[in-house]
């Protein structure tokens, strides 16, 4: 998400006082920068009053919006945005990183496509960023060989972008390069072994290749490095199910869970669990919940299969 960054250019009165443009710029970032959105929302919208269509403001709106979960409203601030400043690189790429995270893929790429076409993108850093992000778009829809292009021509730009070589390591599996996923990795971890992301996916990776405890080496070495990471949560969870070891499985994914409550692959991961407990009224519920938060637009036909092969007689 871009950084906040709010212009105000417009004095605003308060009670029989005029603010300067410094004392409201100021005031709107100690809000944000203590997560008080709803008071920067206010600051922001005493500028929008003055100037209507800026593109600073609609797309500072955009992000506060964003903040606070108000995606229909952030979605018009952009929107309004990309109507008023058909130029903005910028403005595309955010609202395409928001129906991307509201798992509107086709439109996500749709803005990206566009941006892509606009004169700034002979400035790498806008295309590296423009082709990381349609590519994990692309990743929404399944299309991974199409990610895996776009972020072959962001690696031709710059090899030694760590977001880049990230994302390929993601692909690579899904297009039939696995041999090249740890040369990926590690080629990041040589580069900043203080980045999170790295460890797993090199603890994923070791999982698909089935060697589930030295997966749990790398998830609990992210743990370690970030206690609050829900992906590294339900990824051990997922292993240590594969070691049956079902009690420190299902504290796992419940701990993730509680961290990221609308990931849906942690619920697909705590119904294997109770799968294996013979719970299956916990399993099927959170089959449901699976699906309610988009794993089978995301992932797949697993969960529907799970469903129906554990849950038919339940739902007739």
């Amino acid at each position: 998400m871009r950084p906040f960054f709010l212009i105000v250019a417009i004095l605003v009165s308060a009670v029989s006082f005029a603010q300067t443009p410094e004392e409201v710029y100021k005031k709107a970032n100690e809000y944000y920068n203590k997560g008080d959105y709803q008071s920067a929302l206010t600051e922001i919208n005493k500028a929008l009053v003055s100037d209507s269509i800026n593109l600073d403001y609609l797309l500072d709106k955009g992000n506060i919006l964003y903040r606070l979960q108000d995606y229909q409203n952030a979605l018009n601030a952009f929107s309004k945005a990309v109507y008023f400043h058909p130029g903005s690189v910028i403005a595309l790429n955010q609202r395409g990183l928001l129906l991307r995270n509201i798992q509107e893929f086709e439109y996500a790429i749709e803005d990206f496509n566009t941006a892509l076409t606009l004169p700034k993108n002979d400035i790498d850093s806008f295309r590296i960023t423009l082709y990381i992000n349609r590519g994990a778009a692309k990743i929404g829809i399944r299309n991974f060989q199409g990610a895996y292009d776009d972020f072959m021509l962001a690696y031709k730009i710059d090899s030694l972008d760590i977001g880049v070589l990230n994302n390929l390591a993601t692909v690579c599996d899904e297009v039939g390069r696995g041999n090249e996923t740890l040369k990926y990795l590690f080629k990041i971890v040589a580069l900043d072994p203080s980045f999170i992301g790295t460890y797993v996916n090199i603890g994923f990776k070791y999982q698909e290749d089935g060697d589930y405890k030295k997966a749990i080496e790398y998830f609990t070495k992210v743990i370690s490095m970030d206690p609050e990471e829900p992906l590294a949560y339900s990824n051990r969870s997922f292993n240590l199910l594969k070691t049956g070891d079902l009690t420190a499985a299902l504290k796992d994914v419940d701990r993730s869970i509680q961290l990221y409550p609308t990931n849906s692959f942690a619920f697909k991961n705590r119904a294997l669990i109770y799968i294996a407990m013979n719970k299956i009224d916990k399993a099927c519920a959170d089959l449901d919940k699976a699906i309610e938060f988009g794993f089978t637009k995301m992932y797949g036909q697993e969960v529907e299969d799970l469903k129906f092969k554990h849950c038919k007689n339940k739902n007739g």
